[in-house]
């Protein structure tokens, strides 16, 4: 009996106003980009999982661990969750690929886990709401990140400009739609260690209180200012604010000498505003230019990878099902 295999795509992330403090109260605005990862789901036994990416193997059988992975082995966590929530027995096999790189504040991790999570809801007729969905892949990131803001889970699922913000002890995740932005990302092509990173802003508001929630008001008023700002296409005034931000990132300790030298080269070629895009420490630069193409080019000189980033008007999608 032919087997079906449901593959399903999820974009990435630039996050442009907010991270950090996002998890301390404040809003944040984020764009979902068109580098997406893939995943490709199919039923195995019950009680069997493998997964497979260019990271490596991970499978279990009945709970043992046959091939181990330490970061597929927490895709695998999230998986069972999933099948748990949803009273699902079979097993289930996934192939994953990605455009996305690693560890480069794009919410890598995200966009896998709204791939997958949207192929198996696929794989077993689902029809998950895209709310649901959200907070699928919210799951995932809990598991990988621990404290983890739903900006990534929001990009790879909705699509468009994502706005998250805290209504009571939640975050909230709408899309705004597309709005075009003309952004280049720049990589520094060491990884962005979130964890050690939220880490480090826990220390910073433990050693310095009064300080950090001074730093979180002024990046909310930033967000709140951006919000309008990119409603009303006024790139020059959404730069500055992004400028604004990077400053603030740096005093709270997640920028670095790589990433600063990325934005100050992109400043000094035009853009209208660069900063750290995601956790810090390493990973990507998001700068708005009128030329992202040239820019990119330019950031080369500086940064491993450098291109043009597009932004996705879909979410999380189902590309193909197939019985073989």
């Amino acid at each position: 009996m032919p087997r079906k295999y449901v593959k399903a795509s999820a974009p990435s992330q630039a996050f442009l106003l907010g991270e950090h403090a996002v998890l301390y109260g404040s809003p944040a605005l984020a764009l979902s980009i068109d580098r997406r990862s893939s995943s490709t789901a199919s039923e195995l036994d019950k009680g069997h999982i493998r997964i497979r990416s260019n990271l490596g193997v991970y499978e279990e059988v009945d709970g043992k661990v046959v091939i181990g992975n330490e970061d597929l082995s927490k895709l695998s966590l999230g998986l069972k969750i999933l099948l748990e929530r949803y009273e699902i027995r079979q097993g289930v096999q996934l192939e994953i690929t990605s455009e996305v790189p690693i560890g480069s504040g794009m919410a890598s991790s995200a966009s896998v886990a709204a791939a997958i999570s949207k192929s198996v809801d696929g794989l077993f007729d689902l029809s998950l709401t895209n709310r649901e969905l959200l907070e699928a892949v919210y799951a995932f990131e809990r598991i990988i990140h621990g404290k983890a803001s739903k900006t990534g889970p929001a990009c790879a699922v909705f699509g468009g400009v994502i706005w998250i913000e805290w209504k009571g002890d939640s975050m909230e995740a709408t899309s705004l739609g597309y709005k075009e932005v003309p952004l280049a990302m720049a990589c520094t092509g060491s990884p962005s260690p979130t964890k050690e990173m939220i880490s480090r802003v826990l220390n910073f508001k433990e050693s310095f209180p009064e300080i950090h929630s001074s730093i979180v008001d002024s990046i909310r008023n930033v967000v709140i200012l951006g919000k309008a700002s990119i409603e009303k296409e006024d790139l020059n005034k959404l730069g500055r604010l992004m400028n604004i931000n990077q400053g603030f990132l740096y005093s709270l300790g997640v920028s670095s000498e790589d990433i600063e030298r990325i934005v100050w080269t992109a400043r000094r070629k035009g853009s209208m505003g660069s900063k750290l895009s995601g956790a810090g420490g390493g990973g990507c630069v998001v700068s708005i230019h009128e030329d992202p193409s040239w820019l990119a080019r330019e950031l080369l000189t500086v940064s491993k990878i450098a291109f043009p980033a597009s932004i996705s008007t879909e979410g999380a999608r189902l590309e193909s099902i197939t019985y073989r």
